[in-house]
């Protein structure tokens, strides 16, 4: 019968394993898959009732030597015996291979994650061993049933995903307790694996925000009718610029036909994001605003557009989603950090061509403090300011001329972006 179940690291002693040993240490490479060869170590941990069975067996030996008490050698004997049967119960040698992977190595929060333990037993087969593997903060405990030559033992077993972390899984430790809880022995037996647990993206729609007729912009929706991108002909109407009348059209039409064009848009966008944690009601609206912040950075990524992603004064890769998304699963909030102002300008010095600047924070951060922030920003960039609730409505406001926006979900930020298109 399997016994599987999840407990915390450090739970009290009990019976049949203590989690009281202390962590094993694992002379093993930190690998990201769980198929490489390890280098099996083992350690002898002696537990509390282990302790005072030899200060038992000492007390009763001098009082056996010095006194000659009957009773006192019998109890030494009985000790001793005890010990030398737990010695040799926890020095039986193991002899299988583990195996720990995963279905899926990146998983975004809140999705189902699966885990495999694959135990497979040597030539001469294994009995029945107890295999612990450490998950995070919790620790995974596997009665692993006896099995015959070469035989396969396979278990499933689900990864917490609860919130956004890298989770490390393993390394897998066999562990062999003598019936009186007096030694346990744990044999590292695979390597360390990591889960990325994703933060919650979507694609924002932000649009192209720039100067104008950039010749190394991006071509917008807008019409225009004096541009570079050419889209098409139109009637010509009171007020439009005789430069741009397609004359040879006109003649053959006998009717002045003019140009239309594409906006051409140069588009930089740079985010930064308050890592501070008093900046936020509750770490919903941390989270909220993490996954905002890495949403226009996986769409610049998507879409080939240029921008920078700050979070706090660090700057997140954007070579691509999976390394963007690695790098913000495993961020921290901190308790202090540079105030908006500063985190803006260190932004701008990095991205001086930036042509919008998108500021994302908490509805707690006091709106003088977020006003700085907007005036840093030059003119040729367009600011928002974006902060996250722990529940509502949109909000639209404006703060130093900045248009500013309070919202509590992620799918918010496309209604956001529709209200923001020029």
């Amino acid at each position: 019968m399997t016994d599987t179940r999840m407990r915390p690291r450090q739970q009290g002693v009990g019976g049949r394993i203590s989690a009281t040993t202390r962590t094993v240490r694992a002379t093993t490479q930190l690998v990201r898959s769980g198929l490489s060869t390890t280098t099996r170590t083992t350690r002898l941990v002696v537990h509390r009732a282990g302790w005072s069975a030899l200060v038992l067996l000492a007390g009763m030996l001098l009082l056996a030597l010095a006194w000659g008490w009957v009773e006192a050698a019998a109890i030494t004997c009985f000790v001793a015996v005890a010990a030398l049967i737990a010695l040799a119960v926890v020095f039986v040698p193991v002899t299988f291979r583990v195996r720990v992977d995963f279905e899926q190595s990146r998983v975004v929060v809140g999705r189902v994650s699966v885990a495999y333990l694959t135990v497979t037993a040597s030539r001469r087969g294994s009995r029945a061993t107890v295999v612990n593997v450490p998950v995070g903060e919790l620790t995974a405990s596997f009665l692993v049933p006896p099995l015959g030559p070469r035989e396969t033992w396979r278990e499933p077993f689900i990864i917490p995903t609860e919130r956004r972390q890298v989770l490390t899984l393993g390394p897998a430790a066999a562990t062999r307790v003598d019936p009186l809880g007096l030694l346990s022995r744990d044999t590292i037996l695979s390597n360390k694996t990591e889960l990325y647990v994703h933060p919650r993206t979507l694609a924002p729609d932000y649009s192209a925000i720039g100067l104008l007729r950039d010749l190394e912009g991006e071509i917008s929706p807008t019409i225009s009718p004096s541009d570079i991108a050419f889209h098409s002909l139109r009637d010509y109407a009171p007020g439009d610029d005789r430069r741009h009348v397609h004359w040879p059209t006109s003649a053959r039409l006998g009717r002045l036909v003019v140009r239309e064009f594409e906006q051409t848009r140069r588009s930089e966008h740079l985010v930064v994001l308050d890592l501070r944690r008093d900046s936020y009601d509750g770490e919903e609206a941390a989270e909220l605003a993490l996954s905002a912040a890495c949403s226009y950075g996986v769409e610049a990524i998507s879409l080939g557009r240029s921008a920078s992603v700050r979070f706090g004064e660090t700057e997140m890769p954007l070579t691509t989603a999976m390394r963007l998304l690695d790098a913000a699963s495993d961020t921290k909030f901190v308790a202090e950090g540079l105030a908006l102002d500063e985190l803006v300008h260190a932004g701008l010095r990095e991205r001086p061509q930036a042509s919008a600047v998108t500021i994302i924070t908490g509805e707690r951060i006091d709106s003088e403090e977020i006003a700085r922030a907007v005036r840093t920003v030059p003119l040729s960039a367009r600011p928002l300011v974006l902060r996250t609730a722990a529940g509502g409505r949109v909000v639209r406001g404006r703060i130093a001329d900045a248009p500013a926006f309070t919202f509590a979900q992620l799918s918010d930020l496309r209604r956001i972006s529709g209200v923001m298109v020029l």
